[in-house]
């Protein structure tokens, strides 16, 4: 297992992982904003550009992006903002994260949360915070056994979010 930048050569790995999102009637992958019309090359520099403050969509902050890989294949993504505006001090947090539905429930989240921290550590951040879905009961055990303390929800239209601070080792 490692947690890996995008590379070229896991485009194919790429195609896979956003595939098993479909299959299982998935359409949005939290964590992973590349547009599926780019390139593998511009994937990989946009992707990875985004971390020093280049390629940003309009609107955007710096954000490391980083792959749980094991065995050739990405089973998981985690996207991590450096800094917050408003609208992700409300509904995104510091972390983002995803596990491919064929690969759920191997601890692949707990890994992933782990890694953003240890890159919010790097930036000097000393409190992260996380929001989930109130029904996302499996992001809600991964935030909470990181030491997840909840603060005040967001009512959105379609359902609550639900926020954390969790310490930053």
């Amino acid at each position: 297992m490692s947690i890996v930048a995008v590379a070229m050569h896991h485009e194919r790995a790429i195609k896979e992982f956003e595939a098993d999102f479909e299959r299982a009637g998935e359409s949005r992958i939290p964590a992973w904003f590349a547009d599926p019309s780019w390139s593998q090359e511009d994937r990989v520099a946009r992707v990875n550009g985004w971390s020093e403050g280049r390629f940003l969509p309009a609107g955007w902050k710096p954000c490391t992006t980083r792959f749980y890989e094991r065995a050739g294949e990405l089973l998981g993504v985690v996207n991590v903002r450096h800094v917050l505006d408003e609208r992700m001090r409300r509904l995104g947090g510091h972390v983002g994260y995803s596990v491919r539905p064929s690969a759920r429930r191997q601890g692949i989240g707990t890994a992933l949360l782990a890694a953003g921290l240890e890159v919010l550590g790097d930036l000097g951040v000393d409190q992260a915070l996380l929001t989930c879905d109130q029904d996302n009961t499996g992001s809600i055990r991964i935030i909470e056994g990181h030491g997840g303390v909840p603060t005040a929800p967001v009512v959105r239209e379609d359902g609550i979010t639900l926020r954390f601070w969790v310490p930053v080792p």
